[in-house]
């Protein structure tokens, strides 16, 4: 039930999918990027790096194959320490079925921590846990 919930939190308002734009392209994965939580600007920055290192992936901000719901879980700051929680929903589109989940968690010290934290964070996660998934789509495209 909470994955429906935040299917629906994550395209509310005048943000509706219609179908892929580049169906017939089968040598790129077409990925939109979704941000929720503390530190907007940089999941996005994160998420969008963390494409960037993916040959295969072509970030477009509408018509895609899949769409990355990034978003802040967590953030806490103690005793110059900042601590991030950051998940990623992989959904299909336009369909917006849930294929999976990337979670983790990490640390950063300093001015900005909290926007480093989330950011990095977010960019290892799409380099990482998020690339085999999107790889297994773009698979599925064939």
């Amino acid at each position: 039930m909470r994955f429906a919930l935040l299917a629906l939190t994550a395209c509310s308002g005048s943000h509706h999918h219609g179908p892929a734009m580049h169906g017939d392209d089968k040598r790129h994965l077409y990925v939109e990027i979704a941000t929720a939580g503390a530190h907007e600007n940089a999941l996005e920055d994160g998420a969008t790096k963390g494409l960037a290192a993916l040959p295969f992936v072509i970030h477009v901000d509408g018509g895609g194959d899949v769409e990355l719901q990034v978003e802040t879980s967590k953030l806490h700051s103690s005793n110059g320490r900042t601590t991030c929680d950051v998940k990623i929903f992989i959904f299909r589109l336009p369909q917006h079925d849930l294929l999976g989940i990337a979670d983790g968690s990490a640390y950063a010290m300093g001015d900005d921590a909290g926007a480093d934290c989330v950011g990095s964070l977010a960019a290892t996660l799409v380099r990482g846990k998020v690339r085999a998934l999107l790889k297994r789509r773009l698979d599925a495209k064939s």
